[in-house]
């Protein structure tokens, strides 16, 4: 059973490569996105970095609109084809997967669920926020939130 809570977050600035994908995209068309974005974070020694997010800004007929990028100081340029980007402040449904990157969409159908039951409504918007790599699975950290309206 995912725990879900109500949580209050600040707006978070992302350097990101923007796409327009299918559900059946991910995450293949996403990791080469996510490569090209921390190739440039390394090459240009973006001090401040964070971790990786992929925002899915708008969700509408089985498309997406997603910044797949990384967190960084609200100063960093954008180049290389790149955007300045950044999550959104306010109320939250939020969970935490400690578990195979298989496992998000149904992380995300459970929010959906919890929501509707709370009798919440959704916004739109809602990302990932991703912890440091394990080679285990059950040690990977992914942090899931929608937007509330």
């Amino acid at each position: 059973m995912t725990e879900i809570s109500i949580v209050t977050v600040e707006e978070q600035p992302l350097l990101a490569a923007r796409t327009s994908a299918t559900f059946t995209e991910v995450p293949a068309k996403f990791l080469p996105l996510m490569e090209r974005v921390g190739a440039f974070v390394r090459d240009h020694g973006v001090e401040g970095a964070g971790q990786n997010v992929w925002f899915y800004r708008e969700v509408s007929g089985g498309r997406m609109e997603v910044d797949v990028g990384v967190q960084v100081p609200a100063s960093t340029g954008a180049a290389d084809g790149l955007v300045r980007s950044a999550t959104p402040a306010g109320r939250c449904a939020h969970a935490v997967l400690y578990g195979d990157y298989s496992e998000i969409p149904g992380v995300h159908q459970a929010i959906h669920q919890w929501c509707a039951e709370q009798k919440l409504v959704l916004a739109g918007p809602c990302w990932e926020l991703y912890g440091d790599w394990h080679d285990d699975p059950a040690k990977r950290r992914t942090d899931m939130y929608h937007l509330l309206a």
